[in-house]
């Protein structure tokens, strides 16, 4: 996963902390550090409607980036 869609995540999380959609990317990303972890499917649907639901293109691009990082 690109370094830059890490960063562009971690930025939103920590500018959003108190919604449910900043703490299930802040857990995805931490995932993704564990080159062992399997996620779950309802994940990959939850992580591809924030992909279709968000409007800032840069952060749409982390999240796809995300995505096919743990998905695949």
């Amino acid at each position: 996963m690109d370094e830059y869609s890490r960063i562009v995540i971690e930025k939103y999380c920590m500018t959003h902390r108190k919604t449910k959609k900043s703490k299930f990317l802040w857990d995805l990303l931490e995932l993704s550090y564990n080159l062992e972890c399997e996620p779950e499917e309802w994940e990959a649907l939850q992580l591809e409607r924030y992909i279709n639901q968000e409007k800032n293109p840069e952060l749409q691009e982390a999240l796809e980036d995300l995505d096919e990082f743990l998905f695949g």
